[in-house]
């Protein structure tokens, strides 16, 4: 998207959606390090003047907001860093900051170390988690620009150096795929965000393909810097215009805890989700029921690559892993599977203990009436 050009604007739902996910994630993530740590620190590489044109609260003011919370139920110390290079945006969020500040307890903002830096964000934004310590200990990196190709490499690959360091960042891939090809300075930015030239092969792949293209591409790019684990969010706007955010860590909880957030995310923003393994490519929308028919077709794929079946524990991991549904969906998956003949469960009562086969008869292709629309 372009970059605005008012110190502040308004919020469209994309970034409503973004807050929304962010605010669940940090109020999970906050908590469980600070039982663990000293000291945890958070950072902005784009951290905008903290307010929207109607009031509604930047990024760094939901973050301070939930941090403060979980102060309050801890005596532990945190650190804000947020960067941001217009110096109109800087004064905005200095004073939104202090705002906030003052909502909360004197000992708080003692605890809550809040550090607005003006300028660009790298590599000042290195230079500064390195200058207070904070490489090496748990760190969440917000690098919400505006879709770039704006994140260099060199920057994830260095954060994914340290196994207690979570990114999130916001990728645009219709730049690359409308101005880049005949453009070499645009490729040269495409090169440095992704860290190579594989992500030119976009340009050989068909129209319906290059979105997807780029977004595994990017995925391997945040895996290549170190960030084994990694989940995307696809957001649609009402023009149709694509944005993903992508998530990356080293921890199989912080994936997990990522997903409990991601399903949780109010519907009516236009967050969507497309499993990367699902051969039918279905929309997922965000529902308190959400439909498990790709989550059932992967698993069907899955299950015969052991001659014996899975475990149960074994497709929870594997959901986790590689799919964007949650472990706990599983179950529900595995139910509806065997009550359509596609597996056997052993023993049929569904616990950890449960060795999931497929059926020696399949289905029908076509579901009855009574066993309802499952594929």
């Amino acid at each position: 998207m372009a970059v605005p050009k008012d110190a502040v604007w308004e919020r469209d739902p994309h970034t409503a959606a973004k807050h929304d996910l962010l605010k669940r994630y940090l109020a999970a993530w906050a908590p469980i390090l600070l039982s663990r740590h000293d000291v945890i620190s958070y950072a902005e590489g784009f951290a905008g003047a903290g307010v929207y044109k109607r009031g509604e609260p930047g990024s760094p003011v939901i973050a301070y907001d939930v941090f403060a919370d979980a102060l309050h139920r801890s005596p532990k110390r945190m650190r804000m860093i947020l960067m941001e290079e217009d110096a109109r945006r800087v004064e905005e969020l200095q004073r939104q900051m202090t705002l906030v500040r003052s909502r909360h307890a004197d000992d708080i903002a003692k605890r809550l170390v809040v550090d607005i830096r003006p300028g660009d964000f790298h590599p000042a934004l290195l230079q500064k988690l390195r200058g207070i310590g904070a490489l090496g200990k748990p760190l969440f990196v917000l690098l919400d620009s505006f879709g770039g190709p704006d994140i260099p490499y060199s920057l994830l690959d260095e954060l994914g150096r340290h196994p207690s360091t979570e990114v999130m960042v916001t990728f645009e891939p219709s730049f690359l795929t409308r101005f880049a090809q005949n453009h070499g300075g645009h490729r040269q930015l495409g090169d440095a965000a992704f860290g190579s030239q594989r992500w030119q092969a976009v340009f050989q792949q068909p129209s319906s393909r290059k979105f997807t293209f780029l977004r595994e591409q990017y995925r391997d790019t945040l895996r290549q810097a170190g960030f084994t684990h990694t989940l995307y969010f696809e957001m649609v706007d009402e023009g149709g215009r694509m944005l993903y955010l992508i998530f990356g860590t080293q921890h199989e909880l912080g994936l997990e805890k990522m997903k409990d957030a991601m399903w949780k995310v109010d519907p009516s923003y236009g967050v969507r989700y497309r499993d990367p393994r699902d051969t039918q490519q279905q929309m997922l929308d965000l529902v308190f029921e959400p439909d498990t028919a790709p989550l059932r077709r992967i698993l069907l794929d899955f299950i015969p690559e052991a001659p014996d079946g899975r475990t149960i524990p074994e497709l929870k991991r594997y959901a986790l892993l590689e799919t964007v549904y949650r472990p706990a969906q599983v179950i529900e998956a595995v139910r509806q599977l065997r009550d359509v003949g596609a597996v056997t469960t052993e023993p049929r009562a569904i616990n950890t203990k449960t060795r999931v086969s497929l059926a020696a008869t399949p289905p029908p292709t076509k579901p009855s009436a009574e066993q309802g629309a499952l594929w």
